[in-house]
């Protein structure tokens, strides 16, 4: 992070073509490209149940899955902006997007939650629950 407003710091906004295993922490968290990649893992592993109830390899793919949707993005951005595209590479990553697709599964999975475990995780700017008049 640069200390002048303004200022570009020294890591890339954008994902890289080859996938690295920590591409998310390497990108400049201040991006809307970082951030967005960081959400959509969140909601994809919320969907499987939890990044913690992930087994290694349904993270790794997880993580895998993420870089490889915003590669297919930047090529349909290319093309939306006129540039070319190499369709055979294009089919070949939406084809092994499918295919991770599939292994980690494609439907959701309930987490279990305590109580006290949504009590201590709820965010602190959710309005607490209270009885209206006549409710108490």
């Amino acid at each position: 992070m640069s200390g002048k407003p303004g200022q570009q710091g020294m890591k890339p906004m954008e994902v890289q073509p080859s996938y690295a295993e920590k591409f998310l922490e390497e990108l400049d968290g201040r991006s809307v490209v970082a951030r967005e990649l960081r959400d959509r893992l969140h909601a994809l592993t919320a969907d499987l149940g939890g990044w913690s109830s992930l087994s290694y390899q349904e993270q790794s793919l997880c993580k895998r899955l993420v870089h490889l949707e915003r590669l297919v993005e930047l090529k349909e951005l290319k093309l939306a902006q006129g540039g070319r595209l190499d369709e055979n590479l294009y089919f070949n990553a939406i084809n092994s997007l499918s295919g991770l697709l599939t292994k980690i599964g494609l439907k959701r999975r309930v987490k279990v939650v305590s109580l006290t475990d949504y009590l201590n995780n709820k965010p602190a700017n959710e309005p607490k629950a209270t009885p209206t008049k006549g409710q108490a």
